[in-house]
């Protein structure tokens, strides 16, 4: 008996016959039709520069944005442009170029050497704007024979000290913006100061000489004509040079000044003691003692460094 063979079998190959060639008789089966392929171009420069521009602008400008409004960066003065390098006493706290008037406004939300000047005309202005309603109010309840004429002459005042009050918060805030922008909210802040003189004058004046309509007339016409060509100096480029600080402060006492003639005319019509009942006359002293020691502590240049961060 024949037992199992010891060595494996291994299966026969199947070789594949190979695939018979068409016969010219043959029809041949359709291949799938071939989309012409372009060679890649290499792309404009001035399209590819400006789209990586504009991608990094989109990408970047939301994180840059929240990165300033949450750490504000602050110039030293040597670090300013020479346009607005104006008090070399005021070392650090600058805010830097903005170009815009929302980014300027923005930077009351954190704290720079122009905080105290923006807020400090600020507040006083609100408050001025917010007592008119009050004075009059209590002009009123106070006075029965009020006039007409009273309540014009002391709105004149109130609005006055706004629009002086509104334009230095303005300018503080703007001066940052660019040097065109910093040269006209200059010429407007003076000419608020002066605004603010004249309508100071007209209730004066109206208070001193309240049975004398002729000398009203007479000083109102001076310090018109005063305060108007103060403020044509103010607005005119050609004297917006540091150069002529001196000038431009002299042309304010001037004005200034000017209100001594109808007080030291009233003492000479109606005596000391009824000028200081009729018209606080201590009060406008005192008011134009501290504004000539103003004018001519900044006219020396001996600007204290009122600064954050100094």
């Amino acid at each position: 008996m024949e037992g199992p063979s010891s060595s494996l079998s291994i299966p026969p190959l199947q070789v594949l016959a190979p695939t018979p060639s068409l016969s010219p008789d043959a029809t041949a089966i359709p291949s799938a039709h071939r989309l012409p392929v372009t060679p890649p171009q290499p792309l404009k420069d001035s399209f590819s520069k400006e789209s990586v521009k504009a991608f990094l602008r989109q990408r970047f400008s939301k994180t840059t944005s929240s990165e300033r409004k949450a750490s504000p960066v602050l110039l030293s003065f040597d670090e300013l442009p020479e346009w607005h390098q104006d008090n070399e006493y005021i070392r650090h706290g600058y805010r830097p170029i903005s170009g815009s008037a929302r980014v300027s406004f923005r930077s009351w939300s954190y704290l720079h050497n122009e905080s105290v000047n923006i807020f400090s005309h600020f507040i006083p202005g609100i408050g001025f704007l917010l007592g008119e309603w009050y004075i009059l109010q209590y002009l009123a309840s106070k006075y029965s024979r009020i006039t007409a004429t009273d309540y014009v002459i002391f709105t004149i005042f109130l609005l006055t000290a706004v629009i002086c009050l509104g334009l230095s918060t303005t300018y503080h805030t703007m001066m940052n913006h660019s040097n065109k922008v910093e040269k006209f909210w200059l010429r407007l802040d003076l000419v608020g100061i002066m605004v603010l003189t004249v309508g100071d004058f007209v209730s004066g004046i109206y208070v001193i000489f309240w049975c004398e309509p002729t000398q009203r007339k007479i000083y109102w016409s001076m310090i018109g004509v005063l305060g108007t060509i103060t403020i044509l100096i103010m607005v005119n480029p050609r004297f917006q040079h540091r150069k002529f600080r001196v000038f431009r402060t002299l042309t304010f006492v001037a004005t200034g000044a000017s209100g001594f003639a109808p007080l030291i005319h009233g003492i000479v019509i109606f005596g000391w003691s009824q000028m200081v009942k009729q018209s606080g006359l201590p009060y406008y002293l005192v008011e134009g003692g501290f504004l000539l020691f103003g004018t001519l502590f900044y006219a020396v240049s001996l600007r204290l460094p009122a600064t954050y961060g100094s």
